[in-house]
């Protein structure tokens, strides 16, 4: 009884105070008054990142409630403790070696140590992930049989104004949705994300296209030569040719891979060095990144889709293709996403092990393809740039 008071009240209180939206924001500096579109884009992002967490809690807390209520009722139903109910509807099975490599290989950019020296750390936390599945399960089980459903204030994404004018694109020029994508030629999930992104551009190449701004953020400065070397490629109309060969040939990038890449599309050689040795070339990139970081951009892949922060969270392809269907129905009331100006250039898992008794356990989401990212912190030099430790 005490722990159905308790989730009643934080129940209550989670429903009684909604995060005010970033736009509806406002602060007074000075002798002036300023509303939540005067915040740089860098701090609206988190306003909005914090009602998305806020929107989870608030669900997970009414998904505990209503599954400890649900697991009474079983349990009564069938003359059994809710502990004993909960046992079985719950249970799980042991995490296998396979699974534990899974997790392993998906979580490697939180984890940064070998797998052997953490194995047995895994072990409670791959348990948790699969309990975290099964209660989806359970939940969908309850949706079904109960037409359960919460009702949230919906927390409204920021739509910011990204220079797209200059930088290399490809789809429909004139197309009703634009995707932006800051990458780094030496992050591994940016080479995963830009397969998939092409795959969904090419599915909807009547209506999208996609913009590629750079964001050189490996320290090892090898992606930032590449990347200057590419607007040189791009000078020569071979910006996307140049950009799948860099990423074929990932593994293996140097600093004398610029100018081999160019060699290998039979570039035009002296063009190509009086670009590489022309300041505004660098100046482009390095315009490109510090407009990616004012938009609060800190790792690779960061995708805008007409100006939206576009984070996919499980299913890369599948979450960019309903965000595509999302912004096609509304794209006649959506803010203008790009300007002309020339370039100068997890969720908190709840898991319950009986009807009384709920144990809350933080464990990163299971990656879908290519949504991993890389950040100045994770990435590495040489010839471990694609962040992954041994």
């Amino acid at each position: 009884m005490h722990k159905l008071k308790r989730l009643t009240a934080s129940l209550l209180l989670a429903l009684c105070f909604p995060v005010a939206q970033a736009a509806e924001l406002s602060y007074h500096y000075g002798d002036k008054d300023y509303s939540g579109k005067d915040l740089p884009a860098s701090i609206r992002i988190q306003l909005y990142e914090l009602e998305t967490r806020m929107n989870q809690q608030r669900q997970d807390i009414v998904d505990q409630y209503i599954l400890d209520a649900w697991l009474r009722d079983k349990a009564k139903a069938e003359g059994k403790t809710p502990e004993e109910y909960a046992a079985k509807a719950l249970e799980v099975a042991e995490p296998s070696e396979k699974d534990l490599k899974k997790y392993y290989d998906e979580n490697w950019e939180k984890i940064q140590k070998p797998y052997k020296e953490v194995k047995e750390e895994l072990l409670g936390a791959v348990w948790a992930e699969k309990q975290q599945e099964k209660l989806k399960e359970v939940l969908k089980q309850i949706t079904a049989e109960n037409n359960y459903k919460v009702n949230l204030p919906q927390a409204e994404a920021p739509v910011f104004e990204i220079n797209t004018t200059g930088y290399p694109s490809k789809g429909n020029a004139s197309a009703s949705v634009t995707i932006v994508e800051f990458a780094d030629f030496q992050c591994p999930h940016c080479k995963e994300a830009s397969e998939i992104v092409d795959k969904v551009v090419s599915k909807y190449s009547d209506k999208a296209r996609l913009v590629y701004r750079h964001m050189p953020i490996n320290p090892s400065g090898i992606s930032r030569k590449v990347a200057v070397a590419s607007v040189c490629a791009d000078q020569q109309g071979k910006f996307w040719e140049y950009h799948d060969l860099a990423f074929k040939q990932q593994d293996s990038l140097t600093d004398k891979s610029p100018l081999k890449l160019a060699t290998e599309l039979k570039l035009d050689e002296a063009k190509m060095k009086t670009c590489l040795d022309d300041p505004k070339t660098l100046e482009a990139v390095n315009a490109s990144e510090t407009e990616g970081r004012n938009l609060g951009v800190n790792s690779t892949p960061s995708f805008f889709v007409n100006g939206k922060p576009f984070r996919p969270q499980v299913d890369m392809e599948k979450e960019l293709i309903a965000t595509l269907e999302s912004a096609l129905g509304n794209t006649a009331s959506t803010s203008p996403a790009t300007t002309t100006n020339p370039a100068p250039d997890a969720t908190n898992a709840t898991s319950s092990s009986n009807a009384t008794s709920a144990t809350s356990t933080e464990t990163p989401p299971t990656k879908g393809a290519g949504i991993g990212t890389c950040s100045s912190s994770t990435a590495t030099t040489g010839s471990d740039a694609n962040c992954k430790p041994e």
